[in-house]
C-alpha cells in the first residue's frame, strides 16, 4: 500500500514538474519529430527525432522553447523526464540538427544546464543524468547529472569545439534511475555560441600583409 501511494506521489510530481513551466511559446516535440523546425535568434533546428523507454514522457509529453542565455540562443526541453522505482531504468534519446542562419558566424562551443534531481525514499537510491554529443566532434561531450548517495550534483557544463562550425548535428541521451525514490529533471537548457568568420577580402588583406612582411624580412636578411 505504501508503495502504492509513493508511485502515485511520484507521477503527480512528474506531471506537475512537466507543466510548471510556462509554454504559451512552446513547440510540442510531436510537431517538431514530424517535420517541424525551430528559428531561435541566428540558430536554426530541425531533423528532429525522439525515442522514449520506461516512465520517459512521450513527444506529446514534452515542449521545446527558444531561450536565450548570455546573447546565445538556444533551446529548453521541458518535460517530465524521471525514472519511478521499481523495474529497469528510463531513458530517452532527443537528436536534432542546429545551424546558423542569416549570420556569416560560425558556431564555436556549447552550453547545457538543467535541474537533475533524487528524491530518495527509505534508504534508496537513484541517479539521473543527462550527455550530449555531436556527430561532427566524435569524443566531446558535456553532461549534467545528480547522483543520490553520495549526492553528487553537476548541474551545468559548457564545451568549446575544436573549430567553428556552420551546423551541428547533436545527440541529448537522458537517463534516470530510482531504486526506491524518484529521480526526475524537468528542463535542459541549450545554447550554442558563435564567433565572427573574417570576410574573404579580409582574408586577402590579412594574406597580402603577411607576405608584404616576409619579403621586407629577407631584403634586411640579405642586406646583413
Amino acid at each position: 500500500m505504501v508503495r502504492r501511494l509513493f508511485q502515485w506521489f511520484a507521477v503527480a510530481s512528474l506531471a506537475a514538474l512537466a507543466h510548471a513551466a510556462p509554454a504559451a511559446y512552446a513547440v510540442p516535440l510531436t510537431t517538431l519529430t514530424s517535420g517541424g523546425t525551430l528559428t531561435c535568434g541566428d540558430k536554426y533546428f530541425n531533423a528532429f527525432t525522439y525515442l522514449a523507454t520506461g516512465n520517459m514522457p512521450t513527444t506529446s509529453g514534452v515542449n521545446v522553447v527558444c531561450i536565450t542565455d548570455n546573447g546565445n540562443h538556444g533551446i529548453r526541453v521541458q518535460g517530465g523526464f524521471g525514472d519511478l522505482p521499481g523495474g529497469g531504468p528510463s531513458d530517452a534519446l532527443l537528436t536534432y540538427t542546429v545551424s546558423v542562419v542569416g549570420t556569416s558566424q560560425l558556431i564555436s562551443d556549447a552550453h547545457i544546464t538543467g535541474n537533475p534531481e533524487v528524491v530518495p525514499h527509505v534508504g534508496g537510491a537513484g541517479a539521473v543524468a543527462v550527455s550530449d554529443t555531436w556527430s561532427e566532434f566524435p569524443g566531446a561531450t558535456i553532461s549534467i547529472y545528480k547522483i543520490n548517495p553520495p549526492g553528487f550534483t553537476h548541474a551545468s557544463d559548457a564545451i568549446l569545439f575544436p573549430h567553428p562550425v556552420p551546423a551541428l548535428h547533436a545527440q541529448k541521451d537522458i537517463f534516470a534511475f530510482a531504486e526506491n525514490g524518484l529521480a526526475y529533471l524537468s528542463f535542459i537548457d541549450q545554447t550554442y555560441s558563435q564567433t565572427s568568420v573574417p570576410e574573404p577580402g579580409t582574408l586577402g588583406l590579412l594574406g597580402i600583409g603577411l607576405l608584404g612582411l616576409a619579403g621586407y624580412s629577407r631584403r634586411r636578411l640579405r642586406q646583413h
